[in-house]
């Protein structure tokens, strides 16, 4: 998905001739830490609440030109750019630009949270099993089958590297919420299964130990 097709319209476009106190109000209004400033529609930077509270309200934000962020993304970047920014800047809205480098809208976090939800399919019933292995080891297709074997499908995967061991890390989410016989067969061709979220047997044997507990104390 494109950043253009997630651009909200309708948040506020400042100026360099705008007062402190105009833009605090700004960012009041629409719950943001940050605001983008234009001229002539073209945009030249994202002003934080932090600077605008550093000068006269009565002033404008025209003194500030040097401390704005330069930061915005291409209408034609993916979305998942947004998040490399948002976490690098510690941003509250991101700008998105056409090529000629107008703001033709933003991307607030809430709004970027969501999308991310909805991409990484949260909401979607399944199992979650991470895994580590070596970077060489790691095949696509055969996660897959061995998935597939048991009758389920991986619906969402993810991998990041470990920086402390060099190990890749894997995430899936499958479209069954028992694991038990999958994890099994991951075992057994040599995966290490680091965590599961799901309903496995060893949710079930945590669940008969704490009956077997309960048991125990009444006698």
């Amino acid at each position: 998905m494109l950043a253009s097709n997630i651009a909200i319209k309708g948040f506020p476009m400042l100026h360099l001739e705008d007062t402190a106190a105009f833009v605090l109000q700004c960012m009041e209004n629409f719950d943001v830490q940050h605001l983008p400033i234009v001229k002539d529609d073209y945009f030249i930077g994202l002003i934080s609440k932090e600077d605008v509270l550093s000068i006269d309200s009565a002033k404008t934000i025209a003194p500030l030109s040097d401390q704005m962020l330069r930061i915005g993304i291409s209408g034609k970047a993916h979305f998942l750019m947004a998040l490399d920014l948002y976490a690098k800047h510690h941003l509250s809205l991101l700008p998105v630009l056409n090529e000629q480098q107008e703001c033709i809208g933003v991307i607030p976090q809430k709004n970027l949270n969501e999308l991310l939800a909805q991409f990484l399919g949260v909401a979607q019933q399944g199992a979650i099993l991470v895994f580590s292995v070596l970077p060489y080891q790691y095949s696509l297709a055969e996660m897959s089958r061995l998935v597939e074997t048991n009758n389920a499908q991986i619906i969402q995967l993810n991998t990041h590297f470990d920086d402390a061991t060099g190990a890749l890390i894997i995430t899936i989410k499958i479209n069954r919420e028992e694991a038990g016989a999958i994890i099994a067969t991951f075992q057994r061709y040599n995966y290490q299964v680091l965590h599961y979220f799901g309903n496995t047997p060893l949710n079930d044997d945590i669940e008969e130990h704490y009956h077997h507990l309960m048991n125990y104390l009444d006698v």
